[in-house]
C-alpha cells in the first residue's frame, strides 16, 4: 500500500471514529458504551486525563493511534492528528488534513 492510501485510509478511520465519538459526551459514557465492541475488533482503548487513545496494529510493523478529544461544545471528535509508524519506520504524528507532520501537543488543536 502506497503512503497516499495509507493516509486516505487513516482519514476513513478517523471519521468513523469520529463518527461513532460524537454521539457521547464524556470519556466514562464512550468507554461504557464502545469498550467491548474495540476490544472485540482488536482495538486497544486507553483512557488518559484529557483524552483516550485508540490503538490499532495493522500487521507486524504497521500500527496507528487516534485520540478521542472533547470539544468545546462539549461533544467528542477524533483529533486529525495520529502517531503512526511511518513509511521510514519512524514513530511520528501527522495531521492526516493537511498531511504535514506534527506534535503531540497539535492533539488537541486540529480535530
Amino acid at each position: 500500500m502506497s503512503t497516499k492510501e495509507r493516509i486516505e485510509m487513516m482519514r476513513k478511520r478517523q471519521a468513523y471514529f469520529s463518527a461513532v465519538a460524537e454521539e457521547y459526551t464524556s470519556f466514562a459514557d464512550f468507554i461504557k458504551a464502545q469498550e467491548m465492541w474495540l476490544a472485540i475488533m482488536g482495538i486497544e482503548l486507553t483512557e488518559h486525563e484529557d483524552y483516550l487513545q485508540l490503538y490499532i496494529q495493522l500487521d507486524f510493523t504497521e500500527y496507528e493511534y487516534y485520540f478521542i478529544i472533547q470539544t468545546p461544545d462539549g461533544t467528542l471528535t477524533v483529533s486529525d492528528i495520529i502517531l503512526w509508524q511511518d513509511e521510514v519506520c519512524c514513530n511520528s504524528y501527522l495531521n492526516i488534513s493537511t498531511e504535514e507532520r506534527a506534535d503531540e501537543e497539535d492533539i488537541f488543536e486540529s480535530y
